[in-house]
């Protein structure tokens, strides 16, 4: 019974450190993040009519960019070659809160990152002690003073700006 305490305990304690941060976006204010820039800014805005009903409809765009003045690296996980790889994998996810979804409109958007090739040496199989050189997948990745974006339109009620949350995804520190 006292090691079932124990290991709730220990549980309960770990939670937090697998947790994934969210923080509250403003316009054109990016939230910078181990050497990570997170923003979103507003590219066009109209008034719409749903059911009688005035909203203000809005394009935001999305994006990540990458400060830290070198290579973002996510590697491959174990569970890529059971699930299948894709050539993205999500860096942040964009919730506008405040969205109606309306009229086939979005309420978050999702930022990704694409494969990142690298050229690799493997053994020569027709010669003993020579390598040859292969371009192969070594992973996802961002490069210093890369930018990656993507786009949504939203429809919020009338007279209100799109308030914008971002929930970071991990990225994995090497020393």
């Amino acid at each position: 019974m006292q090691k079932g305490w124990i290991y709730l305990i220990i549980t309960l304690l770990s939670v937090p450190a697998l947790s994934q941060q969210v923080v509250t976006l403003e316009e054109n204010i990016p939230y910078a993040n181990n050497g990570m820039e997170y923003g979103f800014y507003i590219s066009n805005s109209s008034t719409k009519e749903v059911k009688g009903v005035d909203y203000d409809r809005y394009e935001l765009n999305f994006y990540v960019a990458n400060k830290s003045g070198c290579l973002k690296l996510i590697p491959f996980s174990n569970r890529d070659s059971t699930t299948g790889r894709s050539n993205e994998i999500q860096v942040a996810e964009f919730n506008c809160l405040n969205a109606t979804g309306k009229r086939l409109t979005s309420k978050k958007g999702v930022v990704s990152a694409r494969v990142w090739y690298t050229y690799v040496r493997i053994p020569d199989e027709q010669a003993k002690n020579k390598y040859r050189m292969a371009n192969a997948e070594a992973g996802y990745a961002i490069s210093n003073g890369q930018t990656i974006t993507s786009r949504i339109i939203v429809i919020v009620p009338k007279d209100e700006k799109p308030k914008v949350n971002c929930r970071i995804i991990y990225f994995p520190e090497f020393q």
